[in-house]
């Protein structure tokens, strides 16, 4: 069962992301009224004294443990967190996330206006340098997202925007095919971070040489080991930029081994703490231990096109014989929450109408609709680390009760990204994060078959979503949103499993830990005390 102390960090958890977060249309410009007084203010206070504190200290590095590497450095050829992780270190959209309240702030741009509800005028901010030397200017915006646009992969955040129109050199205007409620988040999404022009003309491998305008520069990928950074000195946001001069990520798979590292000084930072270590380090002096309600959201990802699993019942079955409470005692050693809708709770419009619960009748019940022999069905679970693995492995117990053989197939991070770009998988542990619940529903649009072949998709549904992507009613919109919620709880297209509770652990010295509630942490925040 889930423990009282989950229970109150959820509920809490809850009611902040139901109160922050808010639609893009809501929002009208750039100015210090959009800015949290609570994190601007205070990263300002600490950025403008950190580099003092920092040589004081002698202090200059960070070292954190990674469970995963990226697989790509780029904007635009992936779709992960831990890639979205690290393009934050060393690019910059037009606007920014928040890390702590997940509305959309300007960044590169100065200030914008909406001129109407397809069009969008962005002022941009002057004298901002590429990593490369070269000035960031309206020529760079429109040549990033023609280029984001020849990515399938970025149609969710791109497809919308019809034209880029060069006003001048410091001013852009974004025309959308259609009204576009959710532009603002789109363009804080990875796939929108800016790029030189100069180096996308060229044709420069932007994983290998990750130029931007950032606050880290990439030292060296050493694969399989490290990605080192060191700051970017001519950093534009003098409030953001980075305090810790060298930053090093080491690539720790094992749990037990992140945890000793962080206790013997190996490292500074841990940025997935093993379930099993999370008690024994918050009780460890000289550490800390943040605690951060997500809304992210894991599930049983299931082939909807080429296996058995295309068929509801089957799905249903599945959904009914996985009893999460045991997942969450047993992988997370309690330290999660049991997820009975496909969209993460944490939303204002979300809801967990039409969920499955646990209910091995009823599994059977939706076997005998399927109408096949259970015994031929061999559902395979591609896991990329440990704590998947030992989720699939009590997957496998539970699924063996309704007679559906469980495999369970280890990859690496690479492999197990590239095989989600095809019908070649079965089944896979997989999580989303994003910022609010629109972009969230656009995963249950047809057209993500374009980069993720093996989703469901509904000709019925992808009106619903449409329909959504274009409302400017705020009230309405939200209404239409949990509508969709609703209707892909019922089609079960996957198997929903748990919220996760990040827990990161680092030196009690180390000052200003920002995690966000979508996974990233503001590493060019940090400083040392």
């Amino acid at each position: 069962m889930k423990s009282k102390k989950m229970d109150s960090i959820l509920k809490r958890g809850v009611a902040l992301c139901s109160a922050i977060i808010l639609t893009a249309g809501m929002l009208s410009g750039c100015g210090s009224s959009n800015k949290p007084a609570s994190s601007t203010g205070d990263t300002s206070s600490s950025a403008g004294s950190s580099s003092a504190a920092t040589t004081e200290s002698g202090k200059d590095s960070l070292t954190v443990a990674l469970t995963d590497e990226p697989d790509y450095l780029s904007t635009c050829e992936h779709d992960s967190l831990m890639g979205v992780q690290m393009n934050l270190l060393t690019y910059n959209g037009l606007v920014r996330i928040d890390m702590e309240t997940l509305q959309p702030v300007c960044d590169l741009a100065e200030s914008f206006t909406q001129d109407s509800d397809t069009e969008w005028t962005f002022k941009l901010k002057q004298g901002v340098l590429f990593q490369n030397g070269e000035e960031f200017t309206a020529d760079d915006v429109a040549a990033t997202i023609a280029y984001a646009q020849s990515f399938p992969s970025s149609a969710t955040y791109t497809g919308a925007i019809a034209s880029v129109e060069v006003v001048d050199p410091y001013t852009v205007k974004l025309v959308t095919s259609d009204p576009t409620p959710n532009l603002l988040y789109n363009l804080g999404y990875h796939f929108n971070f800016m790029l030189p022009k100069s180096l996308i003309d060229s044709g420069n491998d932007f994983s290998a040489n990750p130029v931007g305008t950032g606050p880290y520069k990439l030292v060296e990928w050493n694969k399989g080991n490290y990605i080192s950074f060191v700051a970017n000195d001519d950093y534009f946001d003098a409030d953001r930029k980075a305090s810790i001069q060298n930053l090093k990520f080491s690539i720790i798979p094992e749990g037990a081994t992140r945890t000793m590292a962080l206790e013997s000084g190996d490292v500074d930072f841990v940025y997935s703490v093993a379930s099993n270590d999370i008690d024994r380090l918050t009780n460890t002096d000289g550490l800390a231990m943040e605690q951060v309600v997500s809304v992210e959201n894991y599930f049983l990802y299931l082939n909807c096109v080429n296996t058995p699993f295309a068929d509801e019942n089957l799905r249903k079955a599945v959904s009914y014989a996985i009893n999460r409470d045991d997942i969450v005692v047993g992988a997370l050693n309690g330290y999660g929450t049991p997820s009975y809708s496909c969209v993460s709770m944490g939303y204002a419009e979300s809801t967990d109408e039409n969920g499955y619960g646990y209910d091995v009748d009823k599994a059977k019940q939706y076997l005998a609709a399927w109408g096949g022999d259970p015994s031929t069905v061999t559902l395979d679970i591609v896991c990329s680390n440990e704590t998947k693995k030992a989720i699939a492995t009590i997957m496998q117990a539970e699924l063996a009760e309704i007679g559906i053989n469980v495999t369970i197939n280890e990859m690496d991070s690479a492999s197990y990204q590239a095989i989600m770009t095809t019908t070649d998988l079965t089944s896979a542990i997989v999580s989303w994060s994003p910022s609010n619940a629109l972009t969230y529903v656009q995963r249950f649009h047809s057209t993500r078959r374009d980069y993720t072949p093996a989703c469901m998709a509904d000709d019925d549904l992808d009106v619903l979503v449409e329909h959504a992507n274009v409302c400017m009613d705020d009230a309405e919109r939200a209404g239409e949103i949990t509508n969709i919620i609703a209707t892909v709880n019922d089609m079960c297209p996957f198997v929903p499993i748990y919220q996760v509770n990040y827990f990161r652990a680092h030196s009690a010295d180390l000052q200003n830990v920002v995690c966000s509630a979508t996974g990233y942490v503001d590493f060019s925040a940090m400083r040392w005390n």
